[in-house]
């Protein structure tokens, strides 16, 4: 109820002659008083409307008890005068106007057809209303409270929900007062400079300070076994008591229920993203439409691409937490992520559009590595995930933090994405049968021993053909044997293999396996060809 509205009730018949200071017609009224006396203010409290008929006021100029009238007002805080006309005086004595101009209180002019008790009135009925909204304000705002406990990530969204209702911004914080959840992605204040009003003493305990411009409350979150949980921040831009404190009080309340339960309802979420995501992958996502609001806020838009995230556990914790955050913004949020742990590695598709901005933030660190898909629709996320899978393998061989699949970046090669252990282990097994054969140049398979000086072992005779791409008149010049000779030995080599060297697939296996193998290499060094 401000004098604004007062004013704006046709029926009252009410005139405003002095506006008082700016602002000052908006300011709630708490009460209305009526008094003659020159010096009503022992008798005030502050907001009331003073309403007087200046029954023992001079008409001329003020006397010595009315000198300081208005001033003494302004002092108490009365938001109005409200002059009676056409009882003692039939207008508005002008050294009154003058006093609350000076004086920055607002006056108006009451017309004799209306009785204070009419004013009065008015002004019960409209803080009566006041109150029954701001009840009715506070139990919806404390409905959507309770709400939140049911979803799925309750903790995050009581603080969302929170940072929503008092207009600002709020953060749980751990034990250590590190942030667990928070409503925004990059908070206004910074969460250490806080660390002298986080040293609560006493279980339960409220603080409130104020920090760049910042309204803030911090509610210390502690167990029915009062083991501390945590702290609740919340932060609304104006001056000291700008937050719905009561509201804040609420959420701390239901965070320590809810935090207690978070181990197992986040272990549950987590497994939840897991498998719907493993599923997007694998092409299912209209199985997962349903149900994907509730789980990541939504689906992203086509074009997609897939992003395969990889690092230490901590890092990738710390991946899952940098997702979040954009999904809970209170602002409409256009960069949706579906994410989830498979296989080991964090998994999220995003849309191609925003794809920069997730890389950019995933890679900031240092701590993970990215491979990202070419663009895709759902229905070809299976190709999406292959090659997201060979671009993150070949970002890790490269020592690089991100590489797009088909970029152009580090060409790929099949010795770049797999483990060079596995190549090696591949190479001896596959040369196994000729490891230990060995050829004399002069008298045939078997003629001398490995360390002979005319012998020659078939890992390296193979090799020269290999690297000769059988071309058998230069694989005999680089082995020092005749062609026919090289022929016959080829022969044995492929029995014992049981390959056949005429098969560009058998050739190909055995060129890799030639090239890792600890067997034989007594020619020279294997080239990068």
């Amino acid at each position: 109820m401000t004098l604004n509205t007062l004013l704006g009730q046709r029926s009252l018949d009410l005139s405003l002659v002095a506006e008082g200071e700016a602002g000052a017609l908006d300011v709630p009224i708490s009460w209305m008083h009526f008094s003659e006396s020159p010096d009503p203010t022992p008798y005030l409290e502050g907001g009331e409307i003073l309403l007087t008929t200046g029954l023992l006021m001079p008409a001329d100029k003020p006397d010595e008890p009315h000198r300081l009238f208005a001033s003494r007002l302004a002092e108490a805080g009365v938001r109005g005068v409200g002059f009676g006309i056409g009882v003692q005086h039939a207008s508005i004595p002008q050294w009154l106007v003058y006093q609350c101009e000076a004086s920055g209180v607002p006056l108006f002019c009451v017309p004799l057809a209306t009785p204070f008790i009419a004013i009065s009135k008015a002004v019960a009925r409209g803080i009566s209303n006041d109150t029954s909204q701001n009840f009715a304000r506070m139990y919806r705002n404390q409905q959507r409270l309770l709400r939140s406990v049911h979803t799925l990530d309750p903790v995050s969204t009581i603080v969302s929900r929170l940072a929503e209702l008092i207009g600002g911004w709020a953060a749980l914080l751990n034990p250590v007062g590190a942030i667990v959840a928070s409503s925004h992605h990059s908070l206004p204040v910074d969460m250490d400079s806080l660390g002298d009003a986080l040293a609560f003493s006493v279980l339960g305990e409220a603080k409130f300070t104020v920090a760049k411009g910042y309204d803030i409350a911090i509610f210390h979150i502690a167990s029915p076994t009062g083991q501390t949980l945590g702290y609740l921040v919340s932060g609304r831009k104006g001056e000291k008591g700008s937050i719905d404190h009561p509201l804040a009080a609420e959420a701390a309340s239901l965070l320590s229920l809810a935090v207690n339960g978070t181990a197992d309802s986040n272990r549950a979420l987590t497994n939840l993203r897991s498998t719907m995501t493993r599923m997007c992958l694998e092409g299912e996502a209209d199985t997962v439409r349903q149900f994907a609001d509730d789980v990541w806020n939504g689906l992203p838009v086509q074009p997609l691409a897939a992003l395969r995230i990889i690092g230490q556990q901590d890092a990738l914790e710390d991946a899952g937490r940098l997702f979040e955050p954009f999904r809970r913004t209170l602002a409409k949020n256009t960069n949706l992520a579906v994410f989830g742990m498979v296989d080991g590695d964090m998994w999220a598709i995003v849309s191609q559009r925003n794809a920069r901005t997730w890389t950019e933030q995933l890679t900031h660190d240092g701590r993970l590595t990215v491979g990202q898909s070419s663009g895709v629709t759902w229905h070809d996320m299976p190709r999406a995930r292959h090659e997201a899978y060979q671009a993150g393998a070949e970002a890790l061989t490269a020592g690089v933090p991100l590489i797009r699949y088909g970029s152009g970046q580090n060409a790929a090669h099949l010795e770049s994405v797999v483990e060079p252990s596995l190549m090696r282990a591949f190479a001896d097994l596959r040369l196994a049968p000729i490891a230990d054969l060995t050829f004399d140049l002069s008298t045939g398979p078997h003629g001398a021993h490995p360390d002979s000086d005319t012998a020659i072992r078939a890992v390296d005779v193979l090799w020269a053909w290999l690297r000769s791409r059988g071309r058998t008149e230069e694989a005999a010049r680089m082995t020092g044997m005749h062609r026919h000779t090289l022929t016959k030995y080829l022969g044995v080599i492929a029995k014992a293999l049981k390959a056949d060297l005429s098969d560009p697939g058998t050739t190909a296996e055995l060129w890799y396996a030639c090239r890792f193998s600890r067997f034989g290499h007594t020619l020279a060094q294997p080239e990068s060809d």
